[in-house]
């Protein structure tokens, strides 16, 4: 094995490791629903996607009930950590064990196996 000094290595935009493989060891089968509304016809129509995948959710952290800077009231927060197969937008809706969530941000870690979504509980409709 030959060892190389970090003065000779090419700096990258990130200098995360690749955790691909070890990630995949960690994720569990994961299932929810993706809802969307649409116009049909003049009415609205509801539509439920089923999105079976491998990751983990876990709490975001623990949260008093307050007005967060992203304009929602503060309910259930978590983390969602999947491969990178599930693609989620923005002010999407889901439902994972029985809760509504808003999808709020998402961080792409694409290169590293897996896309992170920050998750709020959240009451409104699709």
């Amino acid at each position: 094995m030959k060892i190389t000094g970090a003065g000779k290595r090419k700096l990258s935009q990130s200098n995360l490791p690749n955790m691909s493989q070890t990630i995949i060891g960690w994720f569990q089968p994961i299932t929810f629903v993706k809802l969307s509304r649409s116009v049909v016809d003049y009415e609205q129509v509801l539509t439920e996607t089923r999105i079976n995948t491998q990751g983990v959710v876990q709490p975001y952290k623990p949260e008093p009930l307050e007005i967060q800077q992203y304009g929602t009231q503060s309910w259930i927060w978590q983390d969602m950590h999947c491969l990178p197969d599930v693609t989620l937008k923005t002010d999407e809706i889901i439902v994972y064990q029985n809760i509504r969530y808003k999808v709020l941000y998402k961080k792409d870690y694409t290169e590293y196996g897996y896309v992170e979504y920050m998750l709020c509980e959240t009451f409104e409709g699709a």
